[in-house]
């Protein structure tokens, strides 16, 4: 580990370097002082160690170095040992109470305090083995130079098969989009089979619970008849003892007709209380009447009850035969599941293809617009040198004009006669005098033409390459535009399915309502931003700001599995995304992950009971110990094939 740090002569050395790494921002680095570094005192474990099996030396010992270093090399490693096998030396670690570092022959250590570090180890890199892989890398080179020439000639072979293989590609495109159409076509109908089943599977057990509040009402009636019937005998009872005491009144009335005058007051009394007690006769007997006819009424009822009975039995011999059907179907859409994901392997192995050459477009896109900058850079470039060139010529032309009043062609044109011996003096007067009013004017610049050929050649030779740089740049803003129109065909494209699937996800994870994306500025597809419109069943939301916490997780987990839905992911993690759900909407939550689970392997991070309910294995971490972390899998089928091993051994009741 400290093979990268560096010897430095003293402190102050070591002072510079820092402050260098410092102000150049280049990282860290750690060094060893020479006159600080000392070897640290030997223990008694070292020696110790050496009476154990498996000792081979300490570390310090098996480094050779120069003199100088000895005491940077006993400093890093004399509290280190080395044994054979990490058998040995965890028993020597153990006797050492770990109080020094073993190292294994294999690579394997054991740490001070306790600590293990092993594992496999890479013997094919590092600092130390570069000689060494310097002498295997040249033989290697020289093996692959051997291998290039066999494989340049099977080369042409390869690039004739490769036309072929083209031509076959391009088939092979035209049959994956049309794979592509009948598998969205058959996950459709998947989809809709899965949500029939569903329905089914509810109407079934809604149908269950009805027949079982029937038979409860049935029992109920049943307990009531009877309670009814036993009512009904009391008051018969009664109304017979009421009978047999109006005839012992009567018999005492005849016997008693003749003291009538004496007893005037008492048979009045007598007399009142004989018709209380026709009364209560006569509201017994209406009672009984009206008991008997809720009798016939309960009796109706049960008889009506018997027959819904019936026609649920038969409605649920239909749905049993349906869900024969539907289980019938369902294998059948499995086989066909089946092949298509056989078809959806090679799809995705010509898919894979098309992602590597969109890489390449993207790599060369990139590097056109590289080059584009970079010549728009040198157009600018240019055209600041043009500006100068074109200033500089101003100035030579505005200079000859200045200092001649004339240009070359001017000059030329002006056809100044020859010297003769006649008018020989009169010339030279003329040459004289203007010689003198040249020298008046000031030294001439002769090499004005010369320099002007010069910017006139090199003012072509920048035209060309300006003319150079325009046509380029028209080239580079066609190919960016054939660019930009592909990638915003590809993104509304893709923005639609997701705004499809939104709005059926949407309604099966709130059981209705209304959901859609929209753009917010449809003209400009690539700078547009995007506009969640969400409206939960029996709500009006103009804002998602006024849906509380849990339904705004929600819409945002609906848009992430209308996502998941155009390009599913072969793994997904998810830390507490349903923590602010209720119960009910966690369990929905689940179910939908348990739909997914087919195609993508989801590790959900929880703790929400409904989302460990439909998990398939379960990870707990708990920290037995401060500092120490402890992972407890459990495998949900190993579950549930133990219970129900117990249920049938008749251990849990």
């Amino acid at each position: 580990n400290n093979i990268q740090n560096i010897v430095v002569e003293d402190d102050r050395a070591a002072k510079a370097c820092i402050a260098a790494l410092k102000e150049a921002n280049a990282g860290r680095a750690t060094f060893y002082p020479l006159s600080n570094m000392d070897a640290q005192r030997e223990l008694e474990e070292s020696k110790l160690a050496e009476s154990l099996p498996g000792f081979i030396r300490r570390a310090d010992r098996l480094v050779s170095c120069d003199s100088k270093f000895r005491k940077i090399i006993e400093g890093l490693l004399n509290r280190t040992v080395v044994f054979d096998n990490i058998d040995h030396a965890s028993d020597a670690a153990r006797k050492l109470r770990f109080r020094l570092r073993i190292v294994t022959l294999d690579g394997q250590i054991l740490n001070t305090g306790g600590s293990y570090t092993g594992g496999s180890v890479k013997r094919d890199s590092g600092v130390l083995s570069r000689s060494s892989d310097i002498d295997r890398l040249t033989e290697k080179a020289e093996a692959l130079t051997k291998q290039l020439q066999k494989d340049e000639a099977e080369l042409a072979e390869l690039e004739s098969e490769c036309r072929t293989y083209n031509d076959v590609y391009r088939e092979n495109e035209q049959q994956k989009e049309l794979l592509l159409t009948m598998s969205r076509s058959q996950f459709s109908a998947l989809d809709s089979a899965n949500a029939k089943l569903e329905a089914n599977r509810s109407l079934t057990e809604k149908l269950r619970e009805d027949y079982r509040l029937i038979a409860e009402d049935d029992t109920r009636s049943d307990e009531e008849i009877v309670s009814l019937a036993a009512k009904q005998k009391h008051l018969k009872d009664k109304a017979e003892t009421l009978r047999r005491h109006r005839a012992e009144v009567e018999i005492s009335r005849h016997e008693k007709n003749d003291e009538r005058d004496r007893v005037a007051a008492e048979a009045n009394q007598m007399s009142v209380r004989i018709a209380e007690t026709g009364k209560d006769k006569e509201a017994a007997l209406l009672g009984a009447s009206t008991v008997l006819e809720q009798i016939r009424a309960f009796e109706r009822e049960r008889e009506e009850r018997k027959g819904q009975v019936g026609e649920f039995e038969s409605m649920k011999k239909r749905l049993i035969s349906s869900q024969g059907e539907n289980r019938v179907r369902f294998e059948e859409l499995e086989k066909e599941i089946a092949d298509l994901t056989n078809d959806r392997a090679e799809v995705e192995t010509h898919i894979s293809e098309i992602d590597r050459r969109a890489r390449e477009v993207q790599n060369e896109t990139k590097n056109k617009n590289d080059q584009k900058a970079f010549c728009l850079h040198a157009h600018s470039r240019n055209e600041n040198k043009l500006s100068s060139l074109r200033d500089s010529q101003d100035r030579l032309g505005s200079s000859l004009w200045d200092d001649y009043e004339l240009t070359y062609e001017d000059a030329v044109r002006l056809n100044y006669p020859p010297v003769t011996k006649e008018n020989r003096a009169q010339i030279a007067a003329v040459q004289t005098s203007c010689r003198n009013k040249i020298r008046a004017l000031g030294a001439v610049n002769v090499a004005a033409i010369d320099e002007y050929r010069e910017v006139k050649e090199r003012y072509d030779f920048l035209n060309v390459q300006v003319q150079d740089m325009n046509t380029s740049y028209t080239e580079l803003s066609e190919i960016v535009a054939h660019i930009e129109e592909e990638m915003k065909n590809n993104f509304l494209v893709t923005f639609n399915q997701i705004n499809s699937n939104f709005s059926i996800v949407f309604t099966e994870l709130f059981g209705g309502g209304t959901a859609e994306l929209s753009l917010t500025d449809p003209e400009n597809v690539l700078t547009s931003g995007i506009e969640i419109k969400a409206a939960p069943p029996g709500k009006i939301i103009k804002s998602l700001s006024l849906l509380s916490g849990g339904e705004q997780a929600f819409v945002a987990i609906a848009l992430f599995f209308s996502i998941l839905k155009v390009n599913p992911t072969p793994f997904c993690i998810l830390d507490e995304i349903e923590a602010a759900l209720d119960e009910v909407n966690v369990f929905r939550f689940g179910e939908y992950v348990k739909k997914f689970s087919s195609e993508t392997q989801f590790v959900l991070i929880t703790h929400r009971r409904g989302t460990m309910e439909v998990a398939d294995r379960l990870y707990g971490v708990t920290m037995p110990e401060r500092g120490i972390s402890r992972v407890l899998p459990l495998q949900v089928s190993e579950i549930e094939s133990k219970k129900k091993e117990l249920l049938g051994d008749g251990v849990l009741q």
